[in-house]
């Protein structure tokens, strides 16, 4: 046989034979945003990937102040009870830009940036919220005159939207790594949040599901392609919900969402049924999360003051576990809410601190295999190469997930 016929004989079989499934890396879940920065792909990816294994601790303003300090650098309630740093950091941007230099939770704007940069050099994760004032009577977020419908696309008080959004826009473009080769910092953006509830202009009651997945696409849309911000994962997260299908009423798509989370506190008064409750909530986001390629996250939580000083291992890092058992992606990260100076909120609080009556039970919380705090972060921001998988305190996670 000559080397021309063999040659052509060779490209008929490859011809003949069925086009293989795609590979694996091919095939893998990627962030909402086509455009994605390479650091934002591989923050989306590796936070799957680890959360069947493990789960990321998160405080809210945790460098910003704690119960007895405020502004004080390098400071925090979770560090100086465990000796760790947490791995999430929670930030808030309410009320409205334009008003002041300083947030609702008295955090300055400028401060709170640069302790974003310490996380990102840290190798933590920012996540951020917003609760924006009603833009249509001037009130805070928990306002809940109809507002929606007016400051949608077409309507009357839609520039009102667009000036928040242009606001919002230069802040996130203003969180960028310092030195030469700057970068834009990855960020987890939750807007709209708990809408599930009632308590926001927003949320159940004050406007439709159609609605309401009008403005989070508006966001989305508005953000991405007409400010060009492309290092953004965008957090869906409903807090009261019967079951999968009042979870998923008002999800704007897949193109549009790139976390499922649930915000859910405990109460003292139904301990037994959160039990009960909270752990076939966590599955569902978690089962809903693989379906769609998400990641899971318990977005927001806590026991305010925290009176029971077994809370951290025997339900919190119970319940986690139980949403990851049997699955292929669990809850990647879970953030508490923020422990108020005292002198404004003696009893909002709700990480240790140290004397807290449940810092023990944390320090065992954070020693457990499954919880990551910042001293055992692996390298969030970056892919593993040749396929040899997330490296978490000598463990190696596959990215195959």
């Amino acid at each position: 046989m000559t080397l021309i016929k063999a040659q052509r004989l060779l490209c008929l079989l490859l011809l003949s034979i069925p086009a293989l499934p795609a590979l694996n890396a091919q095939n893998a879940a990627a962030p909402s945003d086509p455009e994605a920065t390479r650091r934002t792909r591989a923050l989306f990816a590796n936070l799957r990937s680890l959360s069947n294994e493990h789960t990321l601790f998160g405080h809210q303003d945790d460098l910003a102040y704690g119960v007895y300090w405020q502004r004080e650098d390098g400071r925090s309630d979770v560090q100086e009870t465990c000796g760790a740093y947490p791995a999430v950091f929670g930030w808030e941007l309410g009320r409205k830009f334009g008003r002041g230099k300083w947030n609702i939770d008295s955090v300055n704007y400028d401060a709170m940036r640069r302790w974003m940069r310490q996380v990102y050099d840290m190798g933590g994760v920012n996540t951020i919220g917003w609760h924006l004032d009603n833009l249509s009577t001037g009130g805070t977020a928990w306002d809940t005159s109809t507002t929606v419908r007016d400051i949608l696309p077409g309507a009357p008080l839609h520039h009102l939207l667009v000036e928040q959004l242009d606001m919002l826009a230069d802040y996130l473009k203003s969180l960028r790594s310092r030195g030469i080769f700057s970068h834009y910092i990855p960020v987890i953006l939750r807007p709209w949040h708990e809408h599930t509830g009632s308590w926001f202009w927003w949320g159940a009651r004050s406007c439709t599901p159609e609605e309401y997945v009008r403005l989070w696409r508006f966001t989305v849309d508005y953000l991405r392609n007409e400010k060009g911000l492309h290092h953004i994962l965008y957090a869906y997260s409903p807090d009261v919900f019967e079951d999968e299908s009042h979870y998923m009423r008002n999800y704007p798509g897949d193109e549009y969402v790139d976390i499922l989370g649930l915000d859910y506190y405990y109460r003292s008064y139904n301990l037994e049924q959160i039990k009960i409750d909270l752990p076939a909530k966590l599955r569902i986001v978690a089962d809903l999360a693989e379906q769609h390629g998400k990641v899971a996250a318990f977005t927001e939580t806590g026991f305010e003051t925290i009176p029971d000083k077994n809370w951290w291992t025997q339900m919190l890092l119970r319940q986690l576990q139980s949403a990851a058992r049997d699955k292929s992606i669990g809850i990647a990260y879970v953030l508490v809410w923020r422990n108020a100076y005292h002198r404004s909120k003696s009893d909002h609080y709700y990480a240790p601190f140290p004397g807290q009556v449940s810092a023990g039970d944390f320090i065992q919380f954070s020693r457990d295999e499954r919880i990551i705090l910042q001293d055992r972060l692996p390298k969030l921001y970056k892919r593993p190469k040749n396929g040899s998988g997330l490296k978490v305190a000598g463990a190696s996670l596959s990215q195959n997930k």
